[in-house]
């Protein structure tokens, strides 16, 4: 191990998509590059798999549906996959019935019972934007959107059981993520660009990382080998930030999800891709059926595998999935981010490492820039 810690120019830690991005783009420019990865696969939280008995792939830490607005970055992700014509598609199960997500005019009118029109929709609800001109959290920001009775129906148990905080605590730019559409777009997205890679998301990391220059090392773990690496070697660390400094500030709170996986024996269980269970009654916030993702494929008719999505307090032990992000957490992060700045020899970037909910496609754009910025060109 010393001798490949000594032998590199550079050491990423994490072989997600922000290590493994940075990893190719410098193996491109001829670096020698060592990624450790302290789980025993690549691929970080996008990595997926076929399932043994029915061949179906599975994305093993929650859904991952790519998309993207940036000519640049799909060009980029193209070189490594063939994207197959998927488009997101969920619904949301109050009591006994299934509503259109995201919000759209299909899902007013049947909540209300009224056949209106885009703008008379409008108009309806911009009555809940006047009651609420300058929201400070995520309830009231959700209330200037959608008001009351949409609000309790669709998101304030589901925020509840996805963050385990009163949605009153919540900043409003959570909220903001919110779509509500004034028409009958059912699509999840509405970028230019989707897809889902058509042999799962592994091969698309074994590509990045199938490189001369390049070293990988799995079931490594980045804080037992700390003391060998020589304080003039550059390493890209893509962990959490506060573990980076043994929580000197304190910790971040982070939100991460249990999975179980279950076997149907049925052609199709649920008819979509996604289906939300906002009701606290439910412990669970949503199902995903993954044979959705692959129309495109000839899988079985007498499997499914449904995945039933569990939301907690993640532990030190745990695999963060999302920052919290409190005004208490915005402080402390920003002081990690202050030290982190200053720190020689050591780039501290993705999700965990900037504590922040990134997509896919954002986590690679900021990759490049952070390879070309400060790698490349010296860092």
């Amino acid at each position: 191990m010393q001798d490949s810690i000594n032998n590199c120019d550079l050491l990423v830690v994490g072989a997600g998509l922000f290590g493994s991005v940075i990893a190719e783009q410098a193996s491109r420019d001829g670096k020698r590059v060592l990624v450790i990865e302290s789980r025993d696969h690549i691929g970080g939280n996008c990595y997926s798999y076929d399932d043994a008995k029915t061949g179906i792939n599975i994305h093993k830490y929650g859904p991952h549906i790519f998309h993207t607005s940036n000519e640049r970055i799909w060009k980029y992700i193209n070189q490594f996959t063939e994207f197959n014509s998927y488009r997101h598609q969920c619904m949301s199960r109050v009591g006994k019935k299934t509503y259109p997500m995201p919000m759209n005019l299909a899902t007013i009118n049947q909540w209300f019972k009224k056949n209106w029109t885009p703008a008379q929709a409008k108009m309806f609800f911009q009555g809940y934007a006047d009651a609420y001109p300058n929201p400070q959290n995520f309830e009231e920001q959700a209330m200037a959107l959608m008001g009351n009775d949409l609000y309790r129906a669709f998101f304030r148990g589901y925020t509840i059981k996805q963050w385990e905080r009163d949605p009153t605590e919540l900043p409003a730019s959570v909220a903001r993520r919110l779509p509500v559409r004034y028409n009958y777009n059912t699509r999840y997205y509405n970028d230019l660009w989707e897809g889902i890679p058509v042999k799962g998301y592994t091969p698309i990391f074994e590509r990045m990382l199938d490189h001369p220059n390049i070293e990988v090392r799995l079931q490594c773990d980045y804080f037992a080998i700390r003391d060998q690496i020589p304080n003039d070697k550059l390493v890209v660390y893509t962990g959490p930030i506060d573990k980076y400094f043994n929580y000197k500030y304190g910790v971040l709170n982070w939100r991460t999800c249990d999975f179980t996986f279950t076997t149907f024996a049925v052609e199709d269980w649920q008819g979509v891709t996604q289906i939300n269970y906002p009701t606290l009654e439910i412990p669970y916030t949503r199902t995903i059926e993954f044979r959705h993702f692959h129309p495109e494929r000839n899988y079985t008719k007498e499997h499914t595998v449904v995945s039933f999505e569990y939301s907690r307090t993640a532990s030190y032990l745990d695999t963060p999935f999302y920052p919290v992000n409190t005004d208490k957490d915005r402080e402390k992060y920003s002081l990690y981010h202050i030290e982190a700045k200053q720190l020689p020899n050591t780039i501290i970037g993705g999700r965990l490492g900037e504590y922040m909910y990134y997509d896919m496609h954002q986590v690679i754009a900021s990759a490049l820039t952070t390879y070309e910025k400060r790698i490349k060109n010296g860092n």
